[in-house]
């Protein structure tokens, strides 16, 4: 019975994760019909506003999709709107403000981000990690400040201007929340083991995150990206002929920055 409840939650997850992903692909798709047919009317000599065609419209464009996707839910969204529409505002009022004040208050929003983000459960069956014992964390503290391997089950990592790496060998992985901000982290989970699903939350500034994942995990990816990319180089025969996948949902944001997933295979 437990299993079969988990297998439904599993789906359901899944099928929520999918459903965000057609949210975003419909969203998107309107925003390039009508991008197109705005360029057409420009190239046609009709007076269409320059700044339609701007980067900070990207930027706009792209929180758009992102709460969309997210059903609104999502604060990355509206800092990348709130960011496109003050160089906007600027654009059209210079005098309002100074422009070089805007990449400091980007940074000072990351940061907000990562302090105020909203914690997610470690597993699939809600169990928060404010209910993991003290004890767990002072082990993982340790673990982190030492550099030993990680072997405890939830792995949380911040990274600031330098390269972190580690090696979880966790049996019972149960996630992991990782920050990078301009530096690298690396990340080997070949050596983890887990139930059916887990969910890992990256935010990437400015840096690059490598996640080193078996081909027998079906990665699942709801990263927000800017100007960034996730790409995944384990080998595609490999990865779709693996039986019993497992799956990793990732989740997050990438601003400047990459996001790689690769296998010893590759």
């Amino acid at each position: 019975m437990e299993s079969h409840s988990n297998f439904s939650e599993i789906e359901q997850q899944v099928i929520k994760w999918q459903k965000g992903q057609r949210r975003a692909k419909i969203t998107a798709g309107i925003l390039i019909i009508t991008f197109g047919t705005l360029f057409l009317l420009h190239r046609l000599k009709f007076d269409i506003p320059h700044y339609l065609f701007s980067w900070p419209m990207i930027l706009i464009a792209v929180g758009i999709v992102s709460i969309v996707r997210h059903k609104f839910k999502k604060f990355f969204g509206y800092v990348l709107i709130l960011i496109g529409g003050l160089f906007l505002f600027q654009n059209w009022y210079p005098q309002s403000f100074n422009k070089d004040i805007i990449f400091p208050i980007v940074i000072i929003l990351v940061g907000l981000m990562v302090l105020f983000k909203r914690k997610k459960a470690p597993c699939g069956r809600g169990r928060g990690r404010e209910r993991f014992s003290r004890e767990h964390w002072r082990r993982m503290h340790d673990a982190e400040q030492y550099g030993e391997v990680a072997s405890d089950d939830y792995l949380d990592t911040v990274n600031f201007f330098s390269g972190l790496k580690k090696n979880v060998t966790s049996q019972n992985f149960k996630g992991a929340d990782i920050v990078t901000v301009f530096g690298g982290t690396d990340v080997n989970l070949s050596n983890a083991d887990f139930e059916e699903k887990v969910v890992i939350d990256i935010s990437c500034v400015f840096a690059g995150t490598t996640l080193n994942i078996p081909n027998n995990w079906q990665v699942n990816s709801d990263i927000t990206s800017v100007f960034g990319g996730i790409e995944d180089k384990r080998p595609l025969e490999l990865v779709e002929k693996a039986e019993n996948k497992k799956i990793v949902v990732l989740h997050g944001s990438c601003i400047f920055g990459g996001i790689e997933i690769t296998s010893f295979s590759s």
